[in-house]
């Protein structure tokens, strides 16, 4: 006789305090790793928090805040003593770490985040990025070749913004081979599977698979690289100096991975969801095809429209607090939305309006304070050569279809368009 079916018991919960002691009418039903919101969270659901009170989520199982007014944002990320990058040691918020235990200083603060940070900062200046451009425009050009031979039907992100990008960072930037170019790829892959993980249960097997190649693959560039230092961002990383102070190894392979695998899927969500937000406004189109000038102001409003997602970096209370009259336990997570912060009245008249002679100097999609997006000046550059030169090659490029809808996929809160169809005329 077989023994019933027993369903397992639910996972326990790990947070720092239960909705019932905090505020059960200040809650938001929906995890960030939620399909229905990351499906619909541009068609005003994620800007409605632009104009409410910081509010309670769950991610991962896990009671959380979320902040979308733009004052909220700023307060979490400008006071890096009451909220820290840094993941507490408690049990079950290890699904909290985006780098599965791989040290990063996306996840440091204080002095070891100041210095690492400071030997890095060289690296990106307007001089660092000089060195990569002749590279970056060869690989767009050779992109919009390849849009120009398969057309008129192409897809922006699968045939032009994710393997561009991928390219201008591993290949440009880094100048990897396509076996480890290869091996980031699929550490990127891995990470995107992070917003099905449960808090309290072991990372899968090929997540820990993949970084342990990762880490076997920098130690190999970094030998190689110190051996013969080249015109790239990893030897630069490599031979940087201050006050007789360089990376350690293991900060060097942290810096690496986090660079590689957080600005790749930012980058070419952005640059897929800009042609896709100009060609939606096809008379903001042709006003960038007449001033190309423009170019900037396109820039920032396909961002401010259509960031990499819905939320960055997730910060961890240090104390007791509160923002924006919501009540925040220590050890609570604290995640900040950009994407709501973009549509905040109160910082952007007539907000919804695509407009890209807006000035958006506001803006805070590459974040702000001490963890403000080291790579910016790089995303920029690539976003405004690659959709300069795509409108340039293609100027009467639209959407195969002007009712369009995306599916998004990606990292918790990230917003990657699985495809954008399009046609060059």
């Amino acid at each position: 006789m077989s023994l019933p079916e027993t369903a397992p018991p639910p996972p326990r919960d790990v947070s720092v305090a239960t909705l019932d002691e905090l505020e059960p009418g200040n809650y938001f039903p929906l995890s960030l790793g939620s399909e229905t919101l990351r499906q619909n969270a541009l068609d005003g659901l994620v800007a409605s928090w632009s104009m409410r009170r910081p509010f309670y989520i769950r991610q991962n199982g896990i009671l959380s805040v979320m902040c979308g007014r733009a004052r909220d944002v700023r307060e979490v990320w400008l006071d890096s003593a009451r909220f820290t990058v840094e993941v507490p040691r408690r049990e079950g918020y290890e699904i909290l770490d985006m780098f599965g235990g791989l040290e990063s200083v996306l996840q440091m603060d204080g002095a070891r985040h100041n210095r690492i940070r400071k030997l890095m900062n060289p690296s990106f200046t307007r001089a660092g990025m000089e060195a990569l451009k002749a590279d970056a425009d060869r690989i767009i050009a050779e992109k919009l070749d390849r849009i120009a031979r398969i057309g008129p039907a192409f897809d922006a992100m699968k045939d032009f913004a994710e393997d561009l990008v991928t390219r201008v960072m591993l290949e440009a930037s880094f100048k990897l081979t396509p076996d480890h170019c290869a091996i980031f790829v699929t550490m990127q892959q891995e990470m995107n599977k992070l917003p099905s993980y449960v808090a309290g249960e072991p990372l899968p097997q090929s997540f820990i698979d993949a970084g342990l190649a990762v880490r076997e693959a920098v130690d190999d560039i970094v030998r190689r690289r110190r051996a013969d230092p080249g015109i790239d961002l990893i030897s630069s990383l490599i031979t940087a100096q201050e006050d007789g102070q360089s990376l350690t190894d293991a900060e060097l392979f942290g810096q690496i991975n986090s660079i590689a695998t957080a600005g790749i899927g930012t980058t070419a969500n952005t640059l897929a969801g800009g042609i896709m937000m100009l060609c939606r406004n096809r008379n903001q189109l042709e006003l960038l095809r007449q001033e190309p000038q423009l170019i900037d102001g396109a820039v920032g409003e396909c961002l401010r429209f259509h960031g990499p997602g819905i939320t960055s970096f997730v910060r961890f209370a240090t104390e007791d607090t509160e923002v924006g009259g919501t009540r925040i336990p220590r050890h609570m997570p604290v995640y900040v939305s950009a994407q709501a912060a973009g549509f905040d009245p109160t910082e952007h008249e007539d907000p919804f309006r695509f407009d890209i002679r807006r000035n958006n100097r506001s803006m805070l999609t590459f974040g702000t304070g001490i963890h403000h997006c080291i790579g910016q000046r790089l995303a920029t550059y690539i976003l405004r050569t690659a959709l300069s030169g795509l409108i340039r090659r293609f100027p009467d490029m639209r959407l195969a279809d002007s009712a369009f809808r995306p599916a998004y996929s990606g990292l918790t809160g990230e917003l990657a368009p699985l495809m954008v169809p399009m046609l060059t005329h």
